[in-house]
């Protein structure tokens, strides 16, 4: 959500007439710096969110839904307890800044009146949410700010609520003043660094709309008159024009941004805001919740590739495991040459045909020594065999590691993360949690379902639902699909006994390549010729008989079948 003060003073006059008599029915917090408000506000059911995510700051009507956690936070459970069944009796901008508030009338236990404020910071990584009572005294907040961290901004239970002081003044208050000590110069660069309030596009928006260049050599009293009289349009503008241009939401279409062909046009500032936060909010809370099993995963793949390369270099000692058993057999051929006390024997190495000198032990009898050298070369010959299976075990381990990380890459943000993580806690890679007091059961996920004139396909999710897909769900008869030599979800066409047709196979063959940023070989066989890798993991297979295809990646939505 963009931190505009223009912009966010229109949506906080829609918020005011679209809210105001609300009734709140629930109070849910699906995320620790997120909180909704369902109420029934003018003939309508309505979720305000309001948000102090550093990255998606903000406060709207949306028609997004989330689902809460077993047990609400406290803060949430504060919430409930004074605002549960309380009218909405306000919104607006606080203190000419970009805070917008929402004053709530509500009863106390005792049946008295009451009145709260929700106070919603819109300041990117400094955003917060406090709520207070009528004398503004906080009584939680998302973000706990103390004196010694905050200074002149505390937060905190009991303190009275005082935002930032700002060194600028808003464009809401007098800042005309301001204007009159511009004489030449970047004009542009003044109302920025002096007046709060305003976004650099809007800053040319306003320079525009008042006819002025950015760079003045003279500023007349003229000039100042007509930037003062856009300013205050802009404070008193309404019949507001909504709409998002290119990454922002505007109040109203940007003569600056006439240019810009990206341009989407709403009904109203809550609908431009949900639209546009919505989508990012996803992305951003999907990064989040990944950011812990991807790091784990990391942890796993380099701990995989250590051990893959100590056991290359155990295989490396035992490169000259013969040269052992060759010099136990040397010494036994020449051991009446072998006096005792003798540290080396020089001989001839019939094998190279050249003169070879042996170490020996002098403590040691000659046949203790051909012994000896047996000895090391058995179990070099040991080492060899047991490394070479440890070997190849770590490399398919590796492999699906690989997968595992590919599934987390491409992990839709409505797909749970329970099967990635019980894959990983199978390999060591993370701690099973402990489940203390309730715990909502997860119910298994189900593939991507597509529908394509006339046949089923279908593509896992994670490993799990590839192993079901593969060997429980399709036939022998129906059509297997996998990217070649790569990491990637199995695909199947559920063929029912009828021939593909090309479209078909096609279309399957770009959704199993979908996950690849080009194009992509997949092989499809019959599912008879898929079988489980021996020793494999979870979803790894070998399979023969097979065709292949170069395949565009299209995730193809418009055949998927919605849950």
């Amino acid at each position: 959500m963009g931190s505009d003060l223009f912009a966010l003073s229109a949506l906080s006059r829609e918020l005011n007439a679209t809210l105001s008599g609300g009734r709140i029915d629930k109070i849910q917090q699906p995320e620790t710096d997120e909180l909704r408000f369902y109420m029934r506000a003018n003939g309508r059911n309505l979720c305000l969110v309001a948000s102090c995510n550093a990255s998606v700051p903000r406060l709207h009507v949306t028609k997004s839904k989330k689902q809460s956690p077993m047990t609400a936070p406290n803060f949430c459970m504060l919430l409930r307890k004074y605002l549960s069944n309380a009218y909405v009796d306000s919104a607006g901008i606080y203190n000419s800044d970009r805070i917008l508030y929402v004053k709530f009338n509500a009863k106390t236990e005792m049946r008295d009146d009451a009145q709260f404020y929700l106070f919603v910071e819109i300041m990117n990584r400094y955003s917060n949410i406090v709520f207070t009572d009528s004398n503004l005294v906080i009584l939680d907040a998302v973000k706990h700010l103390p004196l010694d961290s905050a200074r002149d901004h505390v937060v905190m239970r009991g303190v009275r609520y005082s935002p930032v002081v700002q060194r600028k003044i808003s464009y809401l208050n007098n800042c005309f003043p301001i204007i009159d000590t511009f004489k030449s110069g970047d004009l542009r660069k003044h109302i920025q660094d002096n007046i709060s309030g305003f976004s650099g596009t809007t800053v040319s928006e306003l320079l525009l709309r008042a006819g002025l260049p950015e760079q003045i050599d003279d500023f007349t009293p003229e000039m100042s008159a007509s930037l003062k009289n856009q300013i205050e349009k802009f404070r008193a503008i309404d019949g507001f024009s909504p709409c998002i241009i290119g990454t922002e939401a505007y109040p109203m279409q940007y003569r600056c941004l006439c240019g810009v062909k990206d341009v989407k046009h709403f009904d109203t500032m809550s609908e431009a805001y949900d639209s546009l936060n919505t989508e990012i909010d996803a992305g951003v809370r999907n990064r989040a919740r990944l950011k812990s099993i991807s790091a784990q995963a990391k942890r796993l793949h380099s701990r995989v590739e250590k051990n893959i390369a100590m056991d290359l270099e155990h295989l490396k000692e035992c490169e000259n495991m013969d040269t052992f058993r060759i010099y136990g057999e040397l010494i036994v051929n020449n051991i009446y040459k072998i006096k005792r006390g003798d540290s080396v024997l020089k001989c001839l190495d019939y094998y190279e045909n050249k003169e070879v000198e042996i170490k020996l032990d002098p403590q040691l009898s000659p046949s203790k020594n051909s012994a000896a050298y047996y000895n090391k070369y058995n179990k070099l010959k040991r080492t060899k065999e047991f490394v070479e299976k440890k070997l190849a075990s770590d490399r398919n381990l590796l492999g699906y590691v690989c997968s595992i990380e590919e599934e987390i890459a491409n992990l839709p943000f409505d797909s749970s993360t329970v099967p990635i993580e019980e894959e990983l806690a199978a390999l060591g890679g993370v701690k099973r949690k402990s489940s203390k007091g309730k715990v909502r059961k997860e119910q298994s996920e189900p593939p991507y379902i597509y529908l394509v004139d006339g046949f089923y396909i279908y593509r896992g999710k994670n490993n799990l639902q590839n192993e079901e897909l593969t060997f429980k769900l399709a036939s022998s008869c129906d059509l297997w699909l996998h990217l070649k030599n790569d990491h990637g979800a199995h695909t199947v066409i559920i063929t029912e006994g009828r021939e593909v047709p090309d479209k078909v196979l096609k279309i399957a063959s770009e959704i199993t390549a979908s996950t690849k940023q080009a194009s992509a070989d997949v092989d499809h066989t019959l599912r008879r010729n898929v079988k489980r890798q021996p020793n494999g993991h979870l979803g790894q297979v070998i399979y023969d008989n097979f065709k292949t295809v170069l395949a565009v990646p299209d995730a193809h939505t418009e055949y998927l079948i919605k849950h």
